[in-house]
């Protein structure tokens, strides 16, 4: 029987990712909807399995921080409570592991929730409450994925392609880093709804990375000459840690958190890093 699902937030890079790989198995049919005006509260929700909310307010330095909790918790609420007086069976929200606030280390199951940032603190509040309305009937599934990359992307991952494509060299330094190919990501999606998870996960390439392999896989991919020098580590050494920009590239950040909680199946990302690299690029 073909799933409906509905994604709240038109012109989504994840949202639209996920959009075209849920519609290729042909079990299911997806709907997106904007969500700047009031006009997705006429929608009859009741026709769908699933909503899966990409709406969000990222990093934008000149907003206001009362907009990231209008639209990154208030309005995930309110998408969520019309979708259980629905009927639907299914809320999956899209948060961060930036809820830990950790910019440096490792993401473990002991680690404290601390989010530092508007956009953080948001959406931990968010999945707090979220939390709250869950039920036999009503499932949430709270996506906490890392930096996001692929073709269209945002973020800090335009800046380190950009970096590869148009300098011979970076530093050599072994970091360890998670990031998440979109149609990895998509795939999660697609698992979560077919397994009817429930709870918080954490979906990942399979394993973390160094900035320095990716910026000479990018290179590598473009016909680029990328000599990774050791001879700039000591001085990554001694600035990394004073700064937040560095410590975003150079500093480990990888999480061992289980994706799925452990009731559901294992998950396992249909591509690897080289291989998600490559296809951006074809």
């Amino acid at each position: 029987m073909m799933k409906r699902i509905l994604i709240t937030g038109a012109n989504s890079f994840l949202g639209n990712n996920t959009k075209e790989y849920l519609e290729k198995s042909g079990d299911y049919k997806v709907d997106i909807i904007d969500m700047l005006d009031d006009k997705w509260k006429e929608l009859d929700f009741s026709t769908y399995d699933t909503v899966f909310n990409v709406c969000a307010i990222v990093h934008r330095p000149k907003e206001k921080d009362s907009i990231y909790y209008k639209v990154n918790r208030d309005l995930a609420i309110e998408i969520a409570k019309k979708a259980k007086s629905s009927g639907v069976k299914q809320f999956i929200q899209t948060s961060t592991n930036g809820v830990f606030g950790i910019d440096l280390g490792k993401m473990t199951e002991n680690s404290s929730y601390k989010p530092r940032t508007a956009y953080e603190r948001s959406k931990y509040e968010a999945d707090c409450l979220l939390d709250e309305l869950k039920s036999n009937s009503f499932k949430i599934c709270i996506i906490r994925p890392p930096l996001i990359y692929g073709n269209g992307c945002k973020g800090n991952f335009p800046t380190l392609e950009k970096f590869a494509l148009k300098f011979p060299f970076f530093p050599s330094r072994k970091n360890k880093k998670d990031f998440v190919y979109v149609e990895n990501l998509a795939d999660f999606v697609k698992f979560a709804i077919d397994n009817e998870i429930d709870g918080v996960c954490y979906p990942r390439d399979a394993e973390p990375i160094s900035v320095s392999e990716l910026i000479a896989c990018i290179a590598k991919c473009n016909n680029k000459n990328m000599r990774l020098l050791p001879v700039f580590n000591p001085f990554v050494a001694i600035f990394y840690r004073l700064s937040h920009r560095l410590r975003l590239v150079f500093g480990d950040n990888y999480c061992t958190i289980r994706v799925a909680p452990v009731i559901f199946p294992e998950w396992e990302p249909p591509f690897d890093f080289k291989t998600a690299i490559s296809r951006m690029y074809q």
